[in-house]
């Protein structure tokens, strides 16, 4: 494996463990969610990860985000290269100084386009799935009606990720600014995450499982996640993680701990934050539920409706 994909690795490990579904395919997976408001189906994590890759793209070691705080899919179309592009730019093959803001080639799209749609198969599937919707209506009706199409199909989809997982109404756009602190509000969504799912019908760890080129069946994605309460799962307070298996490379990983340092980190860059925010953050979703009166919610809010800048 190339040094690249190493460095790639390590700069974003602390945001590659959104996993996946506890339970096995039965009655209790399949749960009402009128009598369980608390968990929500794996596949909507997964949308709403990568709405979070979408928005954001954070360097914590050069604190340079790269990505333009928009859900305008660069995630899995285009690669803006740092630099402020859009859809149009990249289909035109727009030229940043000696960058190029580009479409992904075809074979990228229908795998979720960017290396981070490959965190995981929660992820994966969800980017595969707006990928391939991607390529089929480029096929049937051009680039610019397949771009209006797809940003649709998308939409529609985080409607009912956010809905279902949060219990709160998907707010109308408008214009606004995404800051440090909507992005450690996303990072609560982490609560979800049971570290094992019903896979090809066995029991697995996420981490066992290679998401490359590998995506949930419709049944295994209605596969119920843990409830909000406040806590991760033990097995994310401590992964021994080896995204570079061959040559022995693992580090150790405590999600709430990266989540927990975020807050720590930029409370300088954003007065609004501070070292013990994500733990309010906590705290306020510790009774079970997202309520339109904590502050994590009017964060989730004020993000997911500034979605088109």
């Amino acid at each position: 494996m190339g040094d690249w994909r190493k460095v790639f690795y390590v700069s974003v490990i602390s945001v590659i463990l959104l996993s996946t579904g506890l339970v096995g395919l039965s009655e209790q997976a399949f749960a009402d969610k009128q009598q369980k408001t608390n968990t929500t189906n794996i596949i909507h994590l997964g949308y709403l990860q990568l709405a979070a890759h979408d928005f954001f793209n954070m360097n914590r070691s050069t604190e340079i985000d790269s990505e333009n705080g928009l859900l305008d899919l660069s995630t899995v179309l285009f690669n803006p290269h740092g630099e402020i592009c859009n859809y149009e730019d990249s289909v035109n093959n727009e030229e940043f100084g000696d960058i190029t803001c580009s479409l992904y080639t075809d074979e990228e799209i229908a795998n979720g386009g960017e290396i981070r749609s490959s965190e995981n198969i929660m992820i994966s599937t969800a980017g595969a799935e707006v990928g391939e919707k991607y390529l089929k209506y480029v096929h049937a009706l051009g680039a610019e009606k397949a771009y209006d199409k797809i940003l649709e199909f998308y939409y529609t989809q985080l409607k009912e990720a956010y809905e279902e997982s949060f219990h709160l109404e998907f707010p109308e756009p408008q214009i606004g600014e995404i800051t440090n602190l909507h992005n450690l509000a996303l990072r609560s969504g982490h609560d979800f995450l049971p570290a094992d799912i019903m896979f090809n019908g066995e029991m697995t760890s996420i981490f066992a499982i290679d998401p490359l080129g590998e995506k949930l069946s419709k049944l295994e994605q209605r596969q119920q996640s843990s409830p909000v309460d406040g806590t991760f799962e033990d097995e994310f307070l401590g992964i021994n993680f080896c995204p570079i298996p061959e040559i022995n490379f693992c580090i150790i990983v405590d999600l709430l701990e990266a989540d927990q340092s975020f807050g720590k980190q930029f409370k300088d860059k954003d007065l609004d934050m501070d070292k013990n925010t994500f733990d309010e953050f906590m705290l306020e979703i510790s009774d079970g539920s997202f309520d339109e009166t904590d502050r994590v919610s009017m964060l989730l809010d004020e993000a997911f409706a500034q979605r088109l800048g």
